[in-house]
């Protein structure tokens, strides 16, 4: 299973011939404490953990006994469970406290077991399993990540970078058996957006509007423009597509390589699989040389996820390899973000 910020989806495999015998999805019922991990972690260090928990243990349980019962399996079949997620997600699912996630220097302070058995997440359970949860690298760069890795990772390519866009922006290098990682505040201002479309619609249509002349160079929003966006949002999705592209740049000057080097660019996430890179490219999202190596790998995470059920021992050895060699970065503290920062913000590409 997948438990993203938003969404969690939960597939059944069938561990004899790899197929998925059905899946399930829902909203992730902690968003009626907010929409984004910081107001979750607030929540929680306010007195709310124990809630959160059962929200999200509660909606799972009841997402597992749906697709048993869909496919007639007795819950005594289920032999493992994998779960991936962001560390926030993690960490509510688990009832840790979550005081050091929400404070300088931003570092999970319990670790997690090798193994866990379904009473331990979910309390009492009919099922009877081991469960195993994907480790994080950081903070703010989670298990989904690990797992995304270990899902594209399968396609050899030399160079590459995922970037998981969705209600958190979490982006990796892998370069020369390295791994950079690092995160950016930019899912809320896509999903949270009081447009009406999808988050690739937005995307879209802001595009429309800077290549028409509605939306000059610095964001501002022409008063005969038509009535898509507020000018609030506009501010918003700057500040959201600089933070990601920022990123991006400070990623490979730390590795010392540029964008004609890399093999691959993997977009994962609820944003990412359905982006029009087109658009992405003229608001300055992405930069134009990177328009033929983008492959949308859509939910990276739970492909990875699925990967651990299937070929343990080999995704055991990647995921190793993976955690020892991986490098944060933290976008806030480096020397050169405020820079980029302020040059991404303008629609310049």
């Amino acid at each position: 299973m997948d438990i993203g910020t938003t969404s969690v989806v939960i597939v059944l495999i069938d561990l004899s011939t790899g197929v998925i015998m059905a899946r399930h999805s829902f909203m992730n019922p902690q968003r009626t404490y907010g929409p984004d991990v910081i107001s979750r972690i607030d929540a929680a260090n306010n007195g709310h953990l124990d809630e959160l928990r059962n929200l999200i243990t509660q909606a799972i349980a009841g997402g597992m006994e749906k697709l048993l019962s869909s496919c007639n399996v007795p819950s005594e079949r289920v032999i493992e469970t994998v779960i991936a997620g962001n560390t926030t997600m993690t960490y509510l699912l688990l009832g840790f406290p979550c005081k050091s996630l929400g404070v300088l220097p931003f570092k999970p302070a319990i670790g997690l077991r090798e193994k866990y058995t379904m009473s331990d997440v979910f309390g009492n359970s009919a099922i009877n399993c081991p469960v195993h949860i994907v480790p994080w690298f950081a903070a703010f760069v989670g298990g989904d990540i690990t797992a995304g890795l270990l899902n594209v990772i399968l396609e050899g390519r030399g160079k590459f970078m995922l970037i998981d866009l969705g209600t958190n922006g979490e982006i990796a290098l892998y370069y020369d058996d390295k791994l950079i990682v690092t995160s950016t505040a930019a899912g809320p201002a896509f999903e949270s957006s009081t447009h009406r479309g999808g988050a690739s619609m937005i995307l879209d249509e802001l595009a429309q509007l800077v290549q028409n002349g509605f939306v000059d160079e610095t964001g501002f929003l022409s008063d005969n423009a038509p009535v898509v966006f507020t000018q609030k949002e506009i501010r918003d999705l700057q500040l959201a597509k600089s933070a990601v592209r920022s990123g991006l740049e400070i990623l490979l000057e730390s590795a010392g390589i540029d964008y004609g080097s890399l093999d691959a660019v993997y977009l994962a996430g609820g944003i990412g699989q359905a982006m029009n890179v087109n658009s992405a490219i003229v608001v300055g999202l992405l930069p134009e040389m990177l328009k033929d190596k983008v492959i949308a790998v859509g939910n990276a995470s739970l492909g990875g996820a699925a990967r651990i059920l299937l070929d343990p021992k080999n995704s055991a050895k990647d995921m190793k390899r993976l955690q020892i060699t991986a490098l944060e970065i933290n976008l806030a503290g480096h020397p050169r973000f405020n820079e980029y920062f302020m040059e991404y913000m303008l629609f310049s590409g």
